[in-house]
């Protein structure tokens, strides 16, 4: 049996963006509900935590060739997905079938009567690749998600940028707890090079020792070395003697998602500018570097820009958040069954701790406006500009059989303090026409000199 591949994104209109969500352990979102039928074997036999903590970022590999970050929101509990000839003739059929039935967050279908669908796949096996293929996008489409959809292989392959840790590979936990590579090494990573192969066992990351890991343990260790990941790996199958194994993280492919300046007011006081134009694998390392040198050349104000910001990894915005503020809630996250739990940044503190305004308009959506509702919530910063673009739900990324991929509409989301954005958005606590959206990006120093920041009052509502 193959676990299923899964990270959580958050997409925005138009535009394919991963994310992937690091809580800090909480009990399952979604548990395994076996069914009565051959499906109830199958999800016994899932274990207790196929999700892939991808030590390449937010997706994964095998039916996604991307990779993943934490990818635990939903559960630590993933659910196998057995290669169902005998039942529909093609294992992506019914692979997206029973994706949707257990995570799929609109609990109507929109009408569609799923089981009836099934039944009539049943029906027409065996089905070839493209057949199977075609009714898979046409049920998606008949479920009125636009956000929900099938991704061809080649469309999966072009997800590489989301790899936040660089070195190509996807983690499960077994029944028995031990940490295994869950699917095929992402073509020309680092982990492909070394031979580590599906299937293999790690024993070790960086030193230490994988038993009682969590995904998100094993995110964060690999995460812990900087540019490179010591593993220690062996082949249950082979007999072999363990392998130590030095891995370079590599994100060449990766653009880097963050520009800044220091600006002189002409007061002398010097205000630090960072640009976030997306969430991807470099977001959080890319705006601490940022923040590092804009506090050592003395910013004694900041202004965090995510005007145009569609979105991308969840990951990094929970993790961006703890850059800035103390708090450690970033967000409420509701499945399909209807459980709620928080989300926490796993970051150790702030630091950056000078007044912060957050800029925004009609194109901040999603991940972007995650981290800004958490900032402003959490009494960290004012927010600037025009109302947000509304996205409050959350997709998850599942590999399928064929190489390809299913991203459905999974959970929901509300910010600190329970406001619900869904098709809302969130309004400033000050409007704002900026020269440079205007005139033109010559004149952003000036829409810098002229934002008056200081700490926000606590407890102001939009």
């Amino acid at each position: 049996y193959t676990p299923e591949k899964m990270f959580l994104a958050s997409f925005s209109p138009g535009v394919l963006l991963g994310s992937s969500v690091a809580p800090p352990l909480p009990p399952p979102l979604v548990g395994v509900r076996a069914r009565d039928g051959p499906w109830s074997a199958i999800l016994r036999r899932a274990g207790r935590d196929a999700i892939t903590c991808a030590l390449a970022a937010s997706l994964a590999t095998g039916g996604l060739r991307a990779v993943h970050a934490d990818v635990g929101v939903l559960s630590e509990q993933g659910v196998g997905v057995a290669a169902a000839r005998a039942v529909s003739g093609s294992p992506v059929a019914e692979e997206v079938w029973a994706l949707l039935d257990k995570y799929f967050l609109d609990r109507t279908f929109n009408g569609v009567d799923l089981a009836a669908e099934r039944l009539r796949l049943q029906q027409m096996a065996p089905l070839s690749e493209t057949a199977a293929l075609d009714e898979s996008e046409a049920l998606v489409r008949r479920l009125g998600d636009r956000f929900s959809r099938v991704l061809k292989p080649a469309q999966t392959a072009k997800l590489g940028k989301y790899d936040v840790t660089g070195v190509g590979i996807n983690l499960v936990i077994s029944d028995s707890g031990a940490m295994l590579v869950g699917a095929v090494p992402n073509g020309g990573s680092a982990a492909e090079r070394a031979g580590i192969a599906y299937g293999d066992e790690v024993l070790e990351i960086n030193g230490k020792s994988t038993k009682g890991m969590s995904s998100f343990d094993a995110l964060e260790a690999i995460q812990s070395d900087g540019s490179v990941a010591s593993l220690v790996v062996r082949r249950p199958s082979s007999g072999a003697e363990p392998r130590a194994l030095t891995l370079q993280r590599e994100f060449t492919t990766t653009k880097n998602p963050v520009s800044y300046r220091l600006v002189e007011r002409d007061n002398g006081a010097k205000v630090g500018y960072l640009k976030l134009s997306e969430f991807n694998a470099q977001s959080k390392a890319r705006v601490l570097e940022a923040l590092q040198q804009l506090n050592s050349r003395g910013a004694s104000s900041l202004v965090l820009d995510m005007r145009g910001n569609s979105g991308g990894v969840l990951d990094g915005a929970i993790g961006i958040a703890g850059l800035f503020s103390e708090k450690p809630l970033v967000l409420f996250v509701t499945d399909a069954g209807g459980a709620r739990q928080p989300l926490y940044s796993r970051e150790s503190g702030a630091v950056a701790s000078q007044p912060l305004q957050v800029w925004v308009n009609g194109r901040t959506a999603s991940s972007a406006e995650v981290l800004a509702a958490a900032l402003h919530d959490n009494c960290r910063a004012k927010v600037v500009g025009a109302k947000t673009y509304g996205k409050g739900i959350i997709q998850g990324v599942f590999g399928l059989s064929d190489g390809g991929a299913l991203i459905e509409t999974v959970a929901s989301y509300a910010t600190p303090a329970g406001a619900e954005i869904n098709e809302r958005g969130i309004a400033p606590d000050e409007e704002r026409i900026f020269l440079s959206d205007v005139l033109g990006s010559s004149f952003l120093d000036a829409d810098i000199k002229g934002a008056a920041i200081a700490q926000p009052v606590c407890g102001t509502r939009r």
